[in-house]
C-alpha cells in the first residue's frame, strides 16, 4: 500500500514538471499571436473611438514590448492548464473520480498520510507580519546603504512616495499569497509526499527560481517581433543566460536562495503564513526601490554588488540568507510540525 502511494506521489511530481514545461512551450508559441493582436488593437484604437476598457487596454498594448507579451503568454497558458493539471493529480482522488482542485475534498476522499500537511497556524498572522517586516526592514536598510555609496542612484517617484507605498502594498500581498499557494502549497506539498524533505525543499527552490528566471531581463529583446517563431528566439536567449557566469551568479542565485528560504519557512511551520509574509515583503520593497532608484549598468562591476534594485547581485543574495536566518529564530513553533516521510 505504501509503495503504491509513493508511486502516485512520484507520478504527481512528474506532472508538476510536465505542467510547467507545457505552460512554457505553449505560452512561447502563443506570444507572437498575442503581440500582433495587441498591436492591432492599439492601432485600431488610435484611429477610432472605443469604450474606456478597450481604450485602456489598447494603451497598455501600445506601450508593451514583445517580452511583455512573452510573459503574458506564459502566465496565460499556466492559467488555462491549471485546472486540468490539478484534476489529473492522483493524490487525493476519490473513488468517484472527483479532482482535488475542489475547495473542499468530497466526503470519502482519500487522505494521504505521507509528506507534510499544511496545518492551522494559530500564530499565522504574527508570522506573516514578522516575515513582512523583516524583509522590508533589512532590504530597506541595504537599499539605503547602496544609495549612500553610489551603487544605486536616487530618483523622484511619480505621484509621490505615499501613493507608491499604498499602491504596491495590496499588489505585493496578493501576488505573494497566490505564488505561495502554487509553489509551496501545491508543488512543494507534492514533492514532500514523494521524497525526503531536503530533496523536496531543494526541488521546490529550483522550480521557483527557474520559473522566475524566465522573465526576460531589461535589454533582452528580439530582432523581429512580428516573426512567427520569435517567441522561441527569446526563450533561447533566456536559456542561453545559463552559460554566462555573471548572470547565473547575479540573477539566478538570489532567486534560488529566495526559493530555498521560502520553502524552508513553509516546511518548518507547516503553514504558508511565514512564506507569504517574507515573499510579500520582498516583492514590496523591490518594487518601491525600483521606482525610487536607478539600476546599475549590467556591464559595470557595480552590477555584481546590486543590479536591478535589490533583486540581483551579491548584496541581495546575502540579504536573503540573513532574512531567512532571522525569520527562523523569531518564529520558533510552539509545537513540533507534523512529521514528514523520511
Amino acid at each position: 500500500m505504501l509503495a503504491a502511494m509513493r508511486g502516485e506521489a512520484s507520478s504527481d511530481v512528474m506532472k508538476v514538471w510536465l505542467y510547467a514545461g507545457a505552460s512554457v512551450l505553449l505560452g512561447t508559441w502563443l506570444s507572437p499571436l498575442l503581440y500582433n493582436m495587441g498591436k492591432a488593437l492599439a492601432e485600431v484604437s488610435s484611429e477610432k473611438e472605443t469604450n474606456g476598457f478597450f481604450e485602456g487596454l489598447a494603451g497598455l498594448c501600445g506601450k508593451a514590448d514583445f517580452p511583455d507579451f512573452f510573459v503574458l503568454g506564459l502566465v496565460g497558458m499556466a492559467a488555462v492548464l491549471f485546472i486540468p493539471f490539478m484534476d489529473s493529480l492522483r493524490g487525493g482522488k476519490t473513488t468517484e473520480g472527483a479532482g482535488i482542485w475542489r475547495i473542499r475534498l468530497p466526503q470519502g476522499a482519500k487522505v494521504l498520510t505521507m509528506g507534510q500537511r499544511l496545518v492551522r497556524n494559530p500564530d499565522g498572522l504574527r508570522h506573516a507580519g514578522i516575515g513582512f517586516l523583516l524583509a522590508v526592514s533589512l532590504f530597506a536598510l541595504l537599499g539605503c546603504v547602496l544609495l549612500a555609496t553610489g551603487v544605486l542612484q536616487w530618483r523622484q517617484a511619480a505621484g509621490g512616495i505615499s501613493k507608491l507605498f499604498f499602491g504596491w502594498l495590496p499588489f505585493a500581498l496578493g501576488l505573494a499569497a497566490l505564488q505561495e499557494l502554487l509553489f509551496r502549497g501545491i508543488a512543494m506539498g507534492i514533492f514532500l509526499r514523494a521524497m525526503r524533505p531536503a530533496a523536496a525543499l531543494g526541488l521546490s527552490a529550483v522550480l521557483f527560481a527557474l520559473v522566475h528566471f524566465l522573465k526576460p531581463p531589461p535589454g533582452l529583446d528580439v530582432s523581429d517581433p512580428d516573426a512567427a517563431r520569435v517567441g522561441f528566439e527569446l526563450l533561447g536567449k533566456i536559456v542561453g543566460q545559463f552559460a554566462e557566469p555573471q548572470i547565473l551568479l547575479g540573477s539566478f542565485a538570489p532567486l534560488l536562495a529566495l526559493g530555498a528560504v521560502l520553502a524552508y519557512a513553509r516546511w518548518r511551520t507547516a503553514s504558508l503564513w511565514l512564506p507569504i509574509g517574507l515573499h510579500a515583503g520582498w516583492i514590496f520593497i523591490n518594487q518601491v526601490f525600483a521606482k525610487l532608484s536607478a539600476t546599475s549598468d549590467p556591464d559595470s562591476v557595480l552590477w555584481v554588488i546590486s543590479g536591478v534594485p535589490l533583486r540581483q547581485g551579491l548584496v541581495p543574495l546575502i540579504g536573503i540568507v540573513i532574512v531567512g536566518v532571522l525569520a527562523t529564530y523569531l518564529t520558533t513553533p510552539k509545537d513540533e510540525a507534523p512529521d514528514v516521510a523520511s
